[in-house]
């Protein structure tokens, strides 16, 4: 299943992930943990910091999936968590 995956666009992984796709949603955060992890690093300078916001990120993404209206969207919304959570 992990090669069929990795095969899906970002769009289409959300979307599985918001019908309740566990699998989908680990390979999200496998491909935008270095994302999250480049701002989380830019904003706190601290790589244990950085680790906690990074998880916290996912977290809160996981909790609030199915309020994201468009699923190509997905990076740039991380991306805004991320930013919100370091600065927090």
């Amino acid at each position: 299943m992990l090669e069929v995956a990795e095969s899906y666009s970002t769009g289409e992984l959300v979307r599985r992930a918001q019908a309740g796709d566990r699998e989908s949603f680990g390979q999200l955060c496998e491909r935008f943990q270095s994302t999250v992890m480049a701002v989380a690093l830019g904003r706190v300078r601290n790589l244990a910091e950085a680790e906690e916001v990074c998880q916290e990120v996912f977290i809160r993404a996981m909790l609030r999936l199915e309020q994201l209206r468009e699923a190509e969207a997905f990076a740039g919304w991380l991306r805004a968590i991320a930013v919100r959570v370091a600065i927090n």
